[in-house]
C-alpha cells in the first residue's frame, strides 16, 4: 500500500509543476498576481476550507462553490483550481500558494523578510532591515513585512527564509531567568 503524502510534500510538488507551466508560458508574474489575489480571498473567507472538508455540504455544493472561485481567474488558474477540487486538494491551495511564492522569490531575487516589532517600524527602518538582508543573502530587492507585538517588549524578531534571528527583549529577560534559576556550584 503506497505512503499517503504529507501536505508539504504535496504543495511543494504542484506548486513547482504551476511554476513550471507559468514559466513555459511565460506568464509568471501574472499568475503570481493572480495568487495573491486568491490568497486574500482564502483569508478574508476562513471558513472556506471547513465548507470544502465538511461531509454535511454535497459535493454538488463544493463545486458550485469552487465554479464561484474560479471565475474571476484566468484560465490557468481555473484549470488549477478545478485539478485541486478533482483531486481533493482544496485544503492544501494556501500552501500551494505559499510554496509558489517561495519559487518566485528564488527566481527573482526578492528577499520576504517577517520583522516582529513592539511598535510598528518606520519606512527608514524597514527600508535598512530590508538592504541588510538584500546584501547578505545576495538578493536584489526585499520586501518587508512588520507585525507589531506589544508583548516582546522590545527588539525584533526577524524571520528571512528558513532563518530566526530573535532579538527580542522578551528573549533576553527570559534567558536571563534561566540563568538566575540555576544553582550555583
Amino acid at each position: 500500500m503506497p505512503m499517503k503524502l504529507d501536505n508539504t510534500t504535496v504543495s511543494k510538488r504542484y506548486a513547482k509543476a504551476l511554476f513550471e507551466l507559468a514559466n513555459e508560458q511565460h506568464e509568471i508574474e501574472p499568475l503570481f498576481q493572480e495568487l495573491l489575489v486568491l490568497r486574500q480571498v482564502l483569508q478574508d473567507n476562513p471558513d472556506f476550507d471547513a465548507v470544502m472538508a465538511s461531509s454535511s455540504v454535497t459535493l454538488a455544493d463544493q463545486a458550485q462553490l469552487v465554479s464561484t472561485l474560479k471565475k474571476p481567474f484566468s484560465q490557468t488558474i481555473q484549470n488549477f483550481l478545478q485539478m485541486l477540487f478533482d483531486y481533493k486538494r482544496m485544503a492544501d491551495l494556501g500552501l500551494i500558494i505559499d510554496e509558489f511564492e517561495k519559487r518566485y522569490d528564488a527566481a527573482n531575487g526578492r528577499i520576504l523578510i517577517k520583522a516582529v516589532t513592539a511598535t510598528p517600524m518606520t519606512t527608514e527602518q524597514t527600508t535598512a532591515l530590508g538592504q541588510a538582508f538584500v546584501q547578505r543573502f545576495d538578493g536584489k530587492i526585499a520586501s518587508v513585512v512588520n507585525t507589531v507585538d506589544p508583548e516582546i517588549i522590545g527588539g525584533v524578531i526577524v524571520q528571512v527564509q528558513d532563518r530566526r534571528i530573535d532579538g527580542s527583549i522578551r528573549t533576553r529577560l527570559n534567558q536571563m531567568r534561566e540563568l538566575l534559576a540555576q544553582p550555583l556550584s
